[in-house]
């Protein structure tokens, strides 16, 4: 075996994809630009150049340093150099104007429940600049959307993508910044005209076009609704389809990563390819011949599943396995992985940020880490001794082991990024998928059948008629998990240190396991302690005094108050179990106080119902003339005026009768009021705050919490 030094010596791209994340994120936070990451690059590789030509200098025991630090510094401002050259700056919308905009379609329409979703790339005439923008199609049974490729002429005025700015919620905006987006257009079904039907051709265009072609296929064998919906996931990575119960079902369940295309998918193709082609794998030139089809396959299975991350990163490594077949080496399995993931990150440098590039490569980094501790549980075949009855056994036991170990491998990786990104742990994760992984083999397996006998009837309904019981059996077994007591944790919080630490913590742990050194086991103990300490110190954290919270919910009034580790939320509905309907029970959740009670704003009437002391401020709400009215002459000094539901307020009596200096405006006003009454407060010396465009209120030290996490 070898040892911990010669391991890591052994990992060039390991180290390579290392130095290169680092940049990434340097370059990401920093911005530096692409010139001073020359620069570095430059000077980087001078000095690797003079350490190779002057070999007493690269020996020498007092510049040895130098070796890692021009080979580490080099990838480091590559993947600087990267992330500023595929970075888009932020269009001026101003740019668009009315005037027509001519775009091509990017992307495969996606069905939404009032719209037609994709994304157009914009072709400046003027400076021949490209920007991508989001666009939303008005749904018309007359006219059917663009379809991917199409040449497009509209008129509809573009504008930024915005946040609602609730504290603890999803950032949409910077998640479509990653990714080069920063303006949406919605387009009526008068307002566009298809130029030229197919005017960009590509891999992705094909690869779309196959999709549909196997996606009707289905569906003229008669296979509908939900059944339909997981089928098309599940084999074409087509979610569109999927409904939120559905989604639900999995996520609880723990078997959401079977609807996300990925290795296992990859895998179960190349498996049945090799299969198919097993007769071609004796001669050195059928092996070739075989390679070549197999990596055919891989990438137009990529290319027909939209070349998600995780399906390009399958689809390289078993690429670099079917080479490795063919050249009759071994290679080693952290390099194809490291190298999978630099090709993707050169494209791409910002897919470092996407969860399921990150879920996807903890899992098999997880998996290909544990693997030599359990490999010694698995039971030996012996040809010479063994039986037909006890090789079938030893079969099944090292099939539902490898099962276990697999999928508490996969766990382990990826549960610390799903809990920090989903805030959700599924229980019976073992369970599900000692059932669900089977059960989407077949499925997968009938599906190809199912697509290559289509065309003869009676042979095709056979096969329909098992795929649906499969499916019937693999959406059942899902919907029997999520209905279990405790199906699921949810409602998980952890931190970005903690996150960091528990994953530093398994490393070592893993690392202790290899090699059996006490060093190694006092440094996971001790990452496990800092672990425990950052809990034990968020908790603490948690414990709000005092805070106030106006949200931008849906042009809707809605405020949490936190006193006395009590929250009341006031909204205009009672809704509020589900946290997909209000940011405040996020917020709820993450305070943890004694008692949340919930209020409707539209049956508070008295001034002590609106009036609110927090940390010796004075917030009042105004949500009906009505209440000015009543005052006559009477004043209520307040430090904080919620104005809501298009209460015009007269600025005088701002200052008089209330004595106040702030105004905040909650989502239930409408621009056009807020613009006015801001002018006019603004003249008065009253200082204003619109949660529609300036984010969430928040007042008190809850804070602190929300810097945390």
């Amino acid at each position: 075996m070898k040892s911990l030094e010669q391991a890591l010596n052994s990992l060039l791209m390991v180290k390579i994809v290392i130095g290169m994340i680092i940049g990434i994120f340097i370059e990401r936070n920093a911005q530096f630009g692409i010139i001073y990451s020359l620069i570095g690059l430059s000077l980087s590789t001078a000095l690797i150049v003079l350490l190779y030509v002057n070999k007493k200098l690269r020996i020498k025991r007092k510049y040895n340093f130098l070796n890692g630090l021009s080979f580490m510094s080099t990838w480091i401002f590559y993947g600087m150099m990267m992330t500023a050259y595929h970075h888009v700056e932020v269009p001026d919308i101003e740019q668009f104007g009315d005037a027509t905009k001519i775009g091509v379609v990017i992307e495969p329409t996606e069905e939404k429940a009032k719209s037609h979703k994709t994304r157009i790339r914009i072709v400046d005439t003027t400076t021949n600049k490209t920007t991508e923008i989001l666009a939303y199609f008005e749904k018309d049974s007359l006219n059917p959307p663009p379809q991917f490729g199409d040449l497009i002429g509209f008129i509809s005025p573009a504008r930024y993508i915005e946040n609602d700015g609730n504290p603890l919620e999803f950032n949409y905006k910077e998640y479509m910044a990653r990714q080069g987006v920063y303006c949406q257009a919605y387009i009526k079904s008068s307002e566009y005209t298809i130029l030229v039907t197919a005017f960009e051709k590509g891999i992705k265009y094909y690869g779309s076009k196959i999709r549909n072609y196997l996606i009707d296929i289905y569906k003229n064998t008669g296979i509908s609704g939900q059944h339909l919906a997981i089928l098309q996931a599940l084999t074409l990575g087509y979610k569109a389809d999927l409904e939120p119960e559905t989604i639900t079902a999995f996520q609880t369940s723990g078997a959401m990563h079977i609807l996300a295309v990925s290795g296992l998918h990859t895998g179960i193709i190349m498996m049945i390819t090799n299969l198919l082609l097993s007769p071609l794998g004796k001669k050195k030139k059928s092996r070739m011949i075989k390679c070549a089809i197999v990596i055919m396959i891989l990438w137009t299975f990529a290319a027909i599943t939209g070349f998600s991350p995780s399906v390009c990163r399958s689809a390289l490594m078993f690429s670099l396995l079917a080479v490795s077949q063919v050249l009759n080496r071994r290679i080693s399995t952290y390099n194809p992985l490291a190298t999978s993931a630099f090709i993707l990150l050169s494209i791409n440098p910002l897919l470092i940020y996407n969860v399921g590039f990150g879920l996807s490569y903890l899992a098999v980094v997880a998996i290909i880490s544990c693997e030599p501790l359990v490999h010694y549980l698995l039971p030996k075949f012996d040809p010479v001794h063994d039986t037909k009855w006890i090789w079938i056994k030893k079969w099944l036991t090292r099939y539902f082991l490898g099962l276990i170990f697999v999928s508490i491998s996969a766990q382990i990786g990826t549960s610390i990024l799903s809990i920090r990104t989903f805030n959700l742990f599924p229980t019976y994760f073992l369970l599900t998928n000692i059932i669900v992984i089977p059960l989407s083999y077949f499925i997968m397996v009938l599906a190809i059948v199912l697509l290559a006998v289509s065309w003869v009837g009676p042979l095709a309904s056979i096969v329909t008629y098992t795929l649906k019981i499969f499916l019937g059996a693999l959406s059942g077994s899902v919907s029997w998990i999520e209905s279990l007591p405790m199906s699921s944790i949810d409602d998980i919080f952890i931190t970005n240190v903690s996150a960091i630490l528990l994953y530093g913590f398994f490393a070592m742990a893993v690392v202790f396991f290899h090699w059996h050194r006490a060093v190694h086991l006092k440094i996971a103990l001790s990452l496990f302690l800092a672990f425990a300490l950052s809990i034990t110190i968020f908790g603490t954290a948690k414990n709000i005094n005092e805070q106030v919270i106006i949200y931008n919910k849906n042009k809707t009034s809605l405020y949490s108050i936190t006193s006395n580790n009590k929250m009341t939320i006031y909204a205009k509905s009672n809704k509020l179990d589900e946290r997909s309907i209000s940011p405040a029970t996020i917020n709820a959740e993450l305070a943890q106080p004694n008692l949340v009670e919930i209020c409707l704003v539209d049956t508070l009437s008295k001034i002590a119902d609106l009036f609110y002391e927090i940390e010796g401020k004075k917030f009042y709400v105004v949500k009906s003339n009505k209440q000015i009215e009543i005052m006559h002459d009477q004043s209520l000094k307040t430090d904080f005026l919620i104005v809501s539901e298009n209460t015009f307020i007269n600025g005088n009596d701002i200052t008089e009768k209330f004595s106040c200096a702030n105004v905040i405006f909650d989502s239930s006003n409408s621009k056009k009021f807020i613009a006015a009454r801001q002018d006019e407060y603004t003249k008065l010396g009253i200082k204003c705050h619109d949660v529609t465009t300036d984010g969430a209120f928040i007042f008190g030290d809850g804070k602190k919490i929300i810097w945390w996490f």
